[in-house]
Order: structure tokens, then C-alpha cells, then sequence
């Protein structure tokens, strides 16, 4: 089989890879990297991220996409299609893995570590990175789904506390410092917001928002959804450090939940770094429970 590669340019890329992402998604939940929520949110999330120089894309003589690699910062995160046969997977993720490494220099040179990532069950990726002198790091995230036929709870909030999605241009600002002081030190910016808005694939009922009686922002989600698999995901989710332990980032979730149910999703996913106790709390007490868990691999230099 021939393999050919390219960066990632335009629009059709952006499809195919929804497209592929979403029928491993749909087919084995536990062998995807990715949610088209993770493409969308990865790619227009700032205004600094260079989707041509940080995606590749891998495919066949045909035109079939194979796989693709994703850097962001000096993580690397390796896609490969699970129908291909275990021989042309392994000349794939040599040729990915070859390619991450290259354009990870800056960060060597940055006094950073590059990193890979694979599942604990990946045994193809993880013994490619064992052969060429990676070492499993602590570092890993948890995966988690809930499934939605299960009952969602109604939020509980004090009187003069709603949730609800973000109404109009007027509440952009809020919503962007919102972001920007959870996530402490961020590139989201309003121009980048405003520009995610029009994204085909963002939904703006899955923007929402836990407001406090006095209109304060204080938590947050975005759902993004997967027809195909009918599996949504929540990215990112937070809350300020002023408002949290009251309850507000389990209102903004459940209510999240509710609308992906009403949207024909099945099946709810988000991830949790290890180490964000809290975070896991959260998602736990919403009925999300770990199904696979990815590791970071580093090669000393």
C-alpha cells in the first residue's frame, strides 16, 4: 500500500477528519483520541494555533485518510485508522511518529519535552514508543462517559441563580474573561470566540453559562455533538475559583446533559488530567465513569 501524506489546508481536511474521527467514535468508543468536538474546539479555540503546521494528514493511493498527527505545544497526539492491517498501522505510526519528532525540535531547543500519547491498551503505539526509548510519565488523562438514557437529576440552585446558554453578542466579553481567568494563563481571545461562533459544527444552545443572582459568569461548558456516533462531548468545562464548591459547574453539566439528550445523543464523554481531583469529582457526581485512561510517554534527551 502506498502511503502519502500532506499538511492540513483547508476545509475538506477539516471534514475528512470529522469524518474519520467520527466513525472510530461510532465504532469502538475506547480507540478514538478524538471527538469532532476536540478538532473544532483545538482548531479555533485561540488565534494563535496553526492548524497547516501542527496537523498532518495521512492517506492512501486513493485518497482514503489513514490517520493524523496533532501538536499542540509539545504534546503529540498519533491517529490511526483501526481497519487497516497490524503491518501497515506500524509503518503508519513510524512515519507519524518520525514526523511529531521533527517538528518538536523547537521544543527541545525551548528547554521543553516533547511527549506522546497513547492508551493503556494501545499496544501497537505503546511498544513503538517503547522501541525507540520513550518511558511512561505519571501525566495521563482519564476518559469518561455517561450514558444518557440514565436519569439526569435537575439542578438544585438558590433562588436568583440560573443556567443557561450565552444570549447574544452583549455577553461575549464575559463569557471570553470567564474562560480566560479559569484557564489562567489563555490564548482564547474575543476575536477568536466570535470566530468559533460561526463554525459550522459549534451549537450556540451548547454555550452555557451558570450565572449568580447579581449576572456574574461564574461557570461554564461547551457541548459539541456528533451525529454519526450520537456520542457529545464536553470542552472545555470550568468554573471561577470564587464560586466553586456551590454547586454551579454540576448545574451547568446536568443542564449540558439535558440538552445533548434532547439533541439525540446517546452517549456523554469528557476528559479529566490527572491530578484535577476536582474536576473528577465533578464529572463523577453528574454519573461519568472512566473508560480508558491515555499516558504521556517522554524520551529523555
Amino acid at each position: 500500500m502506498t502511503i502519502q501524506s500532506h499538511p492540513f489546508s483547508n476545509e475538506n481536511a477539516l471534514q475528512a477528519l470529522k469524518a474519520f474521527v467520527s466513525s472510530i467514535m461510532r465504532e469502538d468508543m475506547r480507540r478514538s483520541y478524538w471527538h469532532v468536538g476536540d478538532l473544532l474546539w483545538g482548531i479555533y479555540k485561540n488565534t494563535i494555533f496553526d492548524s497547516r503546521k501542527s496537523v498532518r494528514l495521512w492517506e492512501n493511493e486513493q485518497g482514503d485518510l489513514l490517520g493524523f498527527a496533532w501538536i499542540n505545544s509539545n504534546e503529540v497526539v498519533l491517529q490511526v485508522s483501526p481497519s487497516i492491517d497490524s503491518g501497515a498501522a506500524n509503518d503508519l505510526l513510524e512515519q507519524m511518529l518520525a514526523w511529531g519528532e521533527e517538528h518538536q525540535r523547537a521544543a527541545l531547543a525551548d528547554g521543553n519535552t516533547p511527549s506522546f500519547y497513547a492508551f493503556k491498551d494501545d499496544l501497537p503505539l505503546k511498544n513503538l514508543l517503547y522501541s525507540q526509548g520513550y518511558q511512561r510519565g505519571e501525566f495521563h488523562t482519564l476518559h469518561m462517559r455517561r450514558d444518557l438514557d440514565q436519569p439526569i437529576p435537575q439542578a438544585v440552585l438558590p433562588e436568583g441563580q440560573l443556567v443557561r446558554h450565552v444570549a447574544g453578542e452583549d455577553e461575549f466579553g464575559q463569557r471570553v474573561e470567564l474562560h480566560r481567568e479559569v484557564w489562567h494563563p489563555s490564548k482564547v481571545t474575543l476575536e477568536a470566540y466570535r470566530r468559533m461562533r460561526i463554525v459550522p459544527g459549534y451549537t450556540p444552545e451548547l454555550d452555557l453559562v451558570a450565572l449568580t443572582a447579581d449576572g456574574t459568569f461564574a461557570s461554564y461548558c461547551i457541548c459539541w455533538l456528533d451525529p454519526v456516533s450520537k456520542i457529545g462531548e464536553f470542552e472545555p468545562v470550568g468554573t471561577r475559583s470564587a464560586f466553586r464548591g456551590k454547586g454551579l459547574g454540576k448545574a451547568v453539566m446536568l443542564e449540558g446533559l439535558r440538552r445533548l439528550r434532547v439533541a439525540g445523543m446517546r452517549t456523554a464523554i469528557v476528559c479529566s488530567v490527572s491530578g484535577n481531583e476536582a474536576s473528577r469529582r465533578l464529572y463523577e457526581s453528574v454519573g461519568f465513569e472512566v473508560y480508558n485512561r491515555s499516558y504521556e510517554y517522554i524520551r529523555r534527551v
